[in-house]
């Protein structure tokens, strides 16, 4: 009986031990992988503009995310569509399987996790328009240490009309003809005088130039994203300093009252934060005035 009481002691102290599953104490990332988004599993688009991704994640397996590489032959719009299938019995209300696009300059262009309002949703689709050629990352990521995920990432590319347009150059360019032979010194005699025409007749008026035409003062830009943020609604404007906008320009869009200063500006993008929904901003058309 002794020995029989001695391992049903033994037993409930390993239960009590035990205490339910382990919460992983790493990051979630293997030691080796520590900058994984280096090297990022490449996507290539098929004849139809489309690219398909497939996996499964786990942060106690130390396999907390996936980086793909997308490469755009020109200038265009991408469609991200990601399908998510969470834990069975361990998905709770805060599970979400985190998203986000960065830029050939590795800037965050596009963002879905725990902080925005699509937080939670198993699918998630991102636009993306007017983007330039380039080589684009999508980042796939847990936030809960007992989270494991399946997902499918499909992606679709369309390029812009002018993108599409096909050339010829250089077949159409003609040669530059052979050029007359100029002497490296002036051959015009010492004694050369040119002749002097006299004219006679009314003074020849010099027209008037025309008033020079003033810049536009404003200028409108189309939104090509919308994230919620600490301070209210960031986007992002498709017009930088190569077409006309700078830091310090105000802008306004058409529903929401009041106007908002925009900044971060780079050759090809803008960035605002305002005091708006993304509801009462996708109402305006997406489109926003801007004034010097």
């Amino acid at each position: 009986m002794r020995w029989i009481v001695s391992l049903s002691i033994v037993l409930v102290c390993a239960v009590t031990a035990c205490g339910g599953p382990q919460i992983p104490t790493h990051n979630g990332y293997k030691p080796k992988e520590a900058k994984p988004w280096k090297k990022p599993k490449a996507l290539r688009f098929d004849d139809k503009g489309e690219a398909k991704a497939e996996g499964d994640l786990s942060y106690a397996d130390m396999r907390r995310a996936r980086w793909f590489e997308l490469s755009l032959p020109s200038s265009g719009q991408l469609a991200l569509a990601l399908e998510v299938t969470p834990p069975g019995d361990a998905v709770n209300d805060e599970f979400d399987l985190g998203m986000e696009v960065l830029d050939p300059a590795s800037r965050v262009i596009s963002k879905s996790d725990l902080e925005d309002e699509d937080a939670h949703e198993l699918n998630k689709k991102k636009t993306l328009v007017e983007l330039a050629a380039g080589k684009y990352l999508v980042h796939l990521y847990l936030q809960g240490r007992m989270d494991t995920a399946d997902f499918v990432l499909r992606a679709t590319f369309k390029a812009t009309a002018a993108a599409e347009a096909k050339s010829n150059f250089p077949a159409d360019v003609l040669f530059v003809p052979v050029l007359a032979q100029v002497p490296l010194q002036d051959d015009t005699p010492r004694n050369y005088h040119p002749v002097v025409v006299e004219k006679h007749g009314p003074k020849h008026v010099r027209p008037t130039p025309p008033p020079a035409v003033p810049a536009a003062a404003t200028v409108t830009a189309r939104i090509i994203n919308v994230q919620v943020v600490g301070g209210g609604t960031q986007i992002t404007l498709a017009r930088g300093t190569s077409t006309g906008a700078t830091d310090g320009m105000h802008g306004s869009i058409r529903g929401v009252p009041g106007a908002f200063p925009i900044g971060g500006c780079n050759e090809r993008t803008c960035t605002a934060t305002l005091k708006a929904t993304p509801d009462q901003i996708k109402s305006s058309d997406n489109m926003v005035t801007l004034t010097p």
